[in-house]
Order: C-alpha cells, then sequence, then structure tokens
C-alpha cells in the first residue's frame, strides 16, 4: 500500500497521527527530536513505546529526566531495537501491537492512546531490504487503520538511494533535520 502523498515537516511535536519517515544524520538532533516526540504524546497523556538501541537508549532517558518529573515518565517505555527486530532470529519488524499488553499497563482502556519511534537497524543478511520494505508496507496499512502516530527513523548512512526512494513510497511524513 503506497502513500497517496508525502508531508516535509520539520517538526514532529506537532504531529498526532500519521506513518512518519526520518533519515538522520546528527545524532544530537535526533535524540532532541526523540525527547520532542515524548515530551508532546505527555501532553497529551499518551503513551510512548520507543524502540531503540541500549547506547542511545541511555541519553535519551537522560534528557529526559532533566525535562520531566519521573510520575509522568511513566508513560514512555523502551524497548531494546535488537530484541524487538530479532526477536525470532532473523529480522522481522514485529507489530506493536502484540507487544502493546506487555508494555502498556492497561492498554485494553478504550480511550488510551499510544504513539510509537522506532530505530530501524539491521545486520547484513540476505533480503533485508525486501523484509525491511515488506514490513514497512505492512505498518502503514496498521498506522492507517488504527490512526497512531509512528516514526521509523534510519540512519542516513545505511540507507542506499533505492531503498530510500521505496521507503518514502509507504509514509506519509518525512522529517527535514
Amino acid at each position: 500500500m503506497e502513500s497517496t502523498h508525502l508531508i516535509e515537516v520539520n517538526e514532529i511535536k506537532n504531529l498526532t497521527k500519521g506513518h512518519v519517515l526520518y533519515f538522520f544524520e546528527n545524532q544530537n538532533q535526533y535524540i532532541s527530536n526523540v525527547v520532542d516526540f515524548i515530551i508532546s504524546g505527555l501532553e497529551l497523556n499518551e503513551y510512548s513505546i520507543i524502540i531503540e538501541n541500549d547506547r542511545i537508549t541511555s541519553l535519551i532517558k537522560k534528557r529526559l529526566t532533566e525535562l520531566s518529573n519521573e510520575s509522568r515518565l511513566e508513560k514512555v517505555t523502551f524497548v531494546n531495537n535488537y530484541d524487538f527486530y530479532y526477536a525470532k532470529g532473523d529480522f522481522r519488524i514485529n507489530s506493536i501491537f502484540d507487544y502493546l499488553p506487555k508494555l502498556v499497563k492497561g492498554y485494553s482502556e478504550p480511550d488510551l492512546v499510544v504513539r510509537s519511534w522506532a530505530h530501524i537497524e539491521w545486520r547484513e543478511e540476505r533480503n533485508v531490504s525486501k523484509k525491511l520494505l515488506d514490513s514497512e508496507n505492512e505498518a502503514n496499512k496498521i498506522v492507517t487503520e488504527t490512526k497512531l502516530l509512528s516514526v521509523c527513523a534510519y540512519d542516513s548512512e545505511r540507507v542506499s538511494k533505492e531503498f530510500r526512494e521505496a521507503l518514502l513510497k509507504c509514509h506519509n511524513f518525512l522529517i527535514n533535520e
């Protein structure tokens, strides 16, 4: 399922729904954008699930504790991205919905809103680009149906021109760094 249009945005904090693509180059700017995403969600009383590597997670948590109190941060859950994507041995983008009941206490509440941010990293393996694109297209359908906000972040150095073009087709928004 291809997006019918792609809207470029400079700030994530004003978005409330959509499938967002983010190619990052600057780690400090990246961390600032993740923090803005989380804080804007907290201001809307939303839960955030952040799928990230351990090194960057610790930097995000440090910045968050400087900006928010601990009780508000209970609505933020971090999942190691390697554990998330390689849970079944090879690369797979699992549905965030499979994880929600385990990650968010009271997930079955009808008015509960969850947003997700995923830093997609992969080891070199055959057909990983095809697996990624299949998963991104599936995620696009889910995000569209559920009207949630989901950011997919890629290190721009690891993305070929062809792969980038294909990813642009299955997202609604593109963040400009």
